[in-house]
């Protein structure tokens, strides 16, 4: 149910209404929900940007699919992002290569 909750906000589009919850759920002990959640974030793209410091928290989340997500969520809220550059500069590190490759397009996408 919390999954598909958060599939449902990251489908309204981009609304900064639902950034307050979405961030709340990154704490989630289930990693397929922090996924979605991540995923959701990017899907709202710039209004998000208050979820930037969370997003760049989960960049050291154990799950590599939350890791790979916050990367492209960062990547996709672009230059409001630019705090999280020292963190994606160290996921260029990760062990997961989906997970450098996310945060290589977000520096890319971050630096527009």
């Amino acid at each position: 149910m919390r999954r598909q909750a958060a599939w449902a906000l990251g489908r309204v589009g981009p609304s900064a209404a639902a950034v307050p919850a979405l961030t709340a759920a990154m704490m989630d002990g289930d990693a397929g929900v922090r996924h979605q959640v991540v995923w959701a974030l990017g899907e709202i793209g710039p209004p998000a940007a208050a979820a930037v410091p969370a997003l760049t928290k989960a960049l050291k989340d154990g799950d590599a699919d939350v890791r790979d997500g916050a990367a492209w969520a960062l990547g996709r809220i672009g230059p409001s992002a630019s705090a999280a550059v020292p963190a994606l500069t160290e996921a260029l590190k990760d062990g997961v290569a989906d997970v450098r490759v996310a945060a290589t397009f977000a520096l890319s996408d971050i630096k527009k």
